[in-house]
């Protein structure tokens, strides 16, 4: 008996490892926001929205800087970013920018935040959101 419930606990073990092995490569094996998923004029169109309505709040510094949002972030889909801030900002009144601008100030972030633009804007798009990861930009050399 105590032989099967040592079997028993390895095999279960075991297909634990798996599951959490394959959730991890399946979490990480999409887009992240390295590969260039915003275009420079998306990113120019955020920096003026930010200039006019986010530094009455913020400065760029609390998203960019060591140990700022984007590396509370890190990790989790872009989705759930543009969800937060589509519906929380800016703070006297939420919800007031078209979903575009949003995500021009996204792009923008990540401009700053040293993070390569690509050919095509990013679209307000849940799916497609929901598939980029947040993640810090390459080290030089790296």
């Amino acid at each position: 008996m105590t032989a099967k419930l040592v079997t028993l606990a390895v095999l279960g073990g075991a297909t634990l490892g798996l599951t959490a092995t394959w959730t991890l490569t399946a979490q990480t094996s999409g887009r992240t926001v390295r590969d260039g998923i915003f275009t420079s004029a998306q990113a120019e169109r955020g920096s003026r929205v930010f200039g006019s309505i986010c530094t009455n709040c913020h400065e760029i510094t609390e998203f960019t800087g060591a140990g700022a949002y984007l590396e509370d972030v890190e990790g989790k889909p872009l989705w759930e970013t543009f969800d937060f801030i589509s519906s929380e900002m800016p703070e006297d009144d939420p919800g007031s920018l078209r979903p575009e601008e949003y995500l021009a100030v996204l792009a923008y972030i990540f401009s700053v935040y040293g993070l390569p633009s690509g050919d095509a804007e990013l679209a307000v798009d849940r799916q497609s959101l929901e598939a980029i990861t947040i993640v810090p930009p390459a080290l030089a050399g790296g």
